[in-house]
């Protein structure tokens, strides 16, 4: 079987639904009421929009910080850019024995980044830290995920957890110049 670089229209779909229902769940987690997630401006993007990040994570967040010359709307200082990598999720969805259906991991995955974006927009992370202290944040931010996902967490989701809560991502943390 061959897998598609890319998500196609059925793949955007459920990834909107997911990235709906993670923004809501880690919004209720966090306390944070729809209206407030500007506090916390982030963007979504797939490989079709551009580069993605570093095998072998399925997504990583990006620091974008604006030229200081710049207007800046709002008086945004950052923006974080969640990048999924489209090739390795369907990959796992698809040639995976054990179940992995394409939603719940989806699910997984943008909770987990949104839990980033949370964290290292409220400071409550610092977003450049030495390889112990990454290696540490994100096994906190595993933990926290799974905390998210508990009120929802049907067996497709909870082979999703068990397959991957545990195994931290790679977490590529490079300040691009200005939001794109």
């Amino acid at each position: 079987m061959s897998i598609r670089p890319f998500f196609g229209i059925g793949e955007k779909r459920d990834l909107n639904r997911a990235m709906t229902l993670a923004e809501d769940l880690t919004g209720r987690f966090y306390c944070i009421p729809g209206r407030e997630w500007h506090r916390y401006p982030y963007e979504l993007r797939t490989l079709a929009d551009g580069p993605g990040p570093a095998a072998p994570a399925f997504a990583d967040v990006v620091r974008l910080v604006p030229d200081p010359s710049a207007p800046r709307p709002g008086g945004v200082r950052q923006l974080f850019r969640i990048r999924l990598r489209d090739d390795a999720i369907l990959e796992a969805a698809e040639e995976r024995s054990d179940g992995i259906e394409l939603y719940p991991l989806l699910l997984y995955v943008v909770t987990h980044e949104l839990v980033h974006v949370v964290r290292f927009g409220a400071g409550f992370a610092p977003f450049r830290a030495a390889e112990q202290r990454r290696r540490q944040e994100e096994d906190r931010v595993h933990a926290i995920t799974r905390g998210v996902l508990r009120s929802v967490a049907d067996a497709p989701l909870r082979r999703v957890i068990e397959a991957y809560g545990d195994e931290p991502a790679a977490l590529v943390l490079p300040d691009c110049a200005s939001p794109k």
